[in-house]
């Protein structure tokens, strides 16, 4: 599991000190603040008990930051810094310092509760959309302790629509409203239908499986009766257009199409999107389902590609003319490109570069731009 460098542990007592070490060790990272006032005396026996040295002037350890505000005060000024929060001590304390800083399960980082014994972890905040259940299984097990998650489609052992989409890094358009839609849906035993249009590995718990004939019965009159129960169906597809329609349906795009641009020098940036959405209507393929660009390092300053990353808010890759020659045989060649840039075809073995040879769809040439396209696994 990644956890990415971005795990605050809060500890308050010398108990709460030594759990979060050896949740730090496990873990193989995170940032220890050691959050108490100490006498000198207390410091030197802290510092020396850690086999840690205090940096001058900040008082900083190697392992542990000695904060000397009050729990209250230091908190809010790393809430919103970190991905996963642990604390550890009384839940209680917990919830009376966080409540003024909680907005939303969207928006709040991930945060865990362990008592200082380290006997219980438990899940106290955004447990599925910031990781918060994740992540206090992975500690729990790291140090044999008991987790304690009390999310209802957890506790039900069922999945639910923002873990999917969690899962598939994937755009829901009235993301909010629908996720608490469906996910009341599944805690209160109402058919949700679930049609995957694609090999994507989620946890399916509690959705009813559909077949694409199915679904186009949905609105219908003569629908069988089973059908007539399902209250709403999430459709899993990058495609722009489906193939069916109904009131019930919430779509649900996986960002899994990686693209490979080439393009001449200074090309104009609107021409770049407006060739984009051409391309991406003609292979029927959901703009949202767009993962990453990816071009010949030479193109790392063109503005056009720039724009159309920035455009799409996706990141933008560049690949070395020996990265890109390793592939590059595989495709159809063009000495005009091999002679301006070093290589013989450039969307095509970007887009191969990005998907790990996935690919979908082969060159497309607009004027002065070729696209291709790939897919990764999810």
């Amino acid at each position: 599991m990644s956890t990415e460098n971005n795990i605050a542990i809060i500890c308050i007592t010398q108990n709460g000190k030594n759990l979060a070490l050896k949740i730090q060790k496990e873990l193989k990272e995170g940032k220890i603040y050691f959050v108490k006032k100490n006498s000198d005396n207390e410091l030197q026996e802290f510092s020396n008990s850690s086999n840690n040295k205090i940096q001058e002037g900040t008082e900083e350890l190697e392992n542990i930051i000695r904060i000397e505000e009050k729990l209250k005060d230091f908190v809010p000024t790393i809430f919103n810094k970190y991905r996963y929060i642990v604390f550890i001590m009384a839940t209680g304390i917990v919830v009376r310092t966080i409540a003024p800083l909680v907005q939303n399960k969207f928006k709040d980082p991930a945060v865990i509760v362990a008592d200082e014994r380290g006997t219980n972890v438990i899940s106290l905040l955004s447990g599925h959309m910031g990781g918060a259940n994740e992540m206090t299984l992975y500690i729990s097990h790291l140090i044999d302790s008991n987790p304690v998650i009390t999310t209802a489609t957890d506790v039900n052992n069922k999945s639910s629509l923002d873990m999917i989409a969690k899962r598939l890094d994937g755009h829901i358009e009235n993301f909010r409203d629908n996720v608490l839609k469906i996910n009341s849906m599944i805690v209160n035993n109402k058919q949700v239908g679930l049609f995957l249009d694609g090999d994507y590995d989620i946890d399916t718990r509690g959705f009813k499986l559909l077949k694409q004939d199915e679904i186009s019965k949905l609105d219908k009159f003569e629908t069988e009766d089973e059908l007539n129960n399902i209250e709403a169906v999430v459709v899993v597809s990058n495609k722009e257009k489906v193939d069916f329609q109904s009131k019930k349906i919430i779509k649900l795009v996986p960002k899994d199409i990686v693209l490979g641009v080439g393009c001449k020098k200074n090309m104009d940036s609107e021409h770049m999107q407006n060739s984009l959405k051409e391309f991406l209507h003609i292979n029927n393929i959901d703009i949202n389902s767009i993962k990453a660009i990816g071009s010949i390092e030479i193109k790392k300053n063109e503005q056009a590609i720039i724009d159309l990353a920035n455009y799409l808010n996706v990141p933008f890759e560049t690949f070395t003319v020996e990265q890109i020659a390793q592939v590059d045989y595989l495709y159809g060649k063009s000495e005009w490109v091999k002679k301006n840039v070093g290589v013989y075809s450039v969307a095509e073995p970007c887009a191969h570069l990005l998907s790990k040879g996935n690919m979908i769809i082969e060159k497309q040439i607009y004027t002065g731009i070729t696209f291709s396209a790939g897919r990764v696994n999810k």
